[in-house]
């Protein structure tokens, strides 16, 4: 894979897959008009991300040559230079600006504050322990809001919620297997204000949480629409969370939601049934 490709993070483009979200709970699978929209936002959100990949791995270079796996970047590994990641930003700037002006105002008021809580978490707010997964957990909600906003439909609290405890249950397991690499530790000043006992629990109180809130968002759901059936979907979200704690504790995985999510395949089976058992009840 070239070492531009890579800067752009493909891997965690899954991540976007929560801007699609909305569309399943709001009824409008059967809409080529919803569909047009959402893609939309996808691409929007794909090119403000890849925005702040690049932003982040150049501030970050120095930092990353210390972690086992971050040294590989293109930036932090010197396979991309300085000047080819601005002129890559640029183009991804350029994209953005014109797919949200295809958008509803909304989704550019939800790119700037993503782009401005990037610019706060890479060059500040990244060292305060907590409050760094906090910011990435809004980051996610963002993209869920960005979906919500192209579709034109009323925002859930539950889901709104569910995405938030959903991306602290994966920061928090994140922290918890960097805490394994001391020497990454001893860079990074966020680290230092964690520990694994603390992770520990942060991460079965966030994992139990977006559970629960999970379940009554399909609640809300089915009484809504009279498709009881989504219910039955928390069994498959059930299975989500407890195979990802089987990988953090058993597996020592962790670090990359994005690899565990794409490479275990009773995740992807999961997931597909979960996303099978949605279609049926909800399109």
């Amino acid at each position: 894979m070239l070492p531009q490709f890579r800067l752009l993070r493909p891997k965690q483009w899954t991540k976007n897959g929560f801007v699609v979200a909305p569309i399943f709970f709001a009824h409008q699978m059967g809409s080529a008009s919803a569909w047009a929209h959402v893609v939309l936002a996808t691409l929007a959100f794909l090119s403000i991300s890849c925005l702040a990949y690049i932003f982040n791995d150049v501030f970050d270079a120095a930092e990353d040559r210390h972690h086992p796996v971050k040294k590989r970047r293109p930036i932090a590994s010197g396979e991309v230079s300085l000047w080819q990641a601005a002129l890559i930003g640029c183009v991804f700037a350029v994209a953005a600006f014109f797919i949200l002006s295809l958008l509803p105002s909304e989704c550019a008021i939800i790119a700037i504050i993503y782009i401005a809580l990037n610019l706060s978490y890479t060059g500040w707010l990244k060292r305060i322990a907590i409050i760094d997964i906090f910011l990435i957990s809004f980051c996610y909600v963002l993209r869920v809001l960005m979906g919500c906003y192209a579709l034109t439909v009323t925002v859930s609290p539950w889901i709104i919620l569910t995405t938030f405890l959903l991306a602290l249950f994966l920061g928090f397991s994140k922290r918890y297997h960097e805490m394994g690499f001391d020497d990454h530790v001893r860079h990074r000043q966020n680290l230092q204000h964690y520990n694994r006992n603390l992770l520990d629990r942060l991460v079965t109180i966030t994992s139990g949480a977006a559970l629960i809130t999970y379940a009554i968002y399909t609640t809300e759901i089915a009484k809504q629409t009279g498709h009881v059936g989504v219910v039955y979907t928390v069994v498959f979200v059930a299975f989500g969370l407890f195979r990802y704690l089987q990988s953090i504790y058993v597996f020592n995985e962790g670090g990359e939601p994005e690899n565990i999510v794409m490479t275990d395949k009773f995740q992807l089976v999961n997931f597909a049934a979960w996303l099978g058992v949605m279609v049926w009840f909800m399109g």
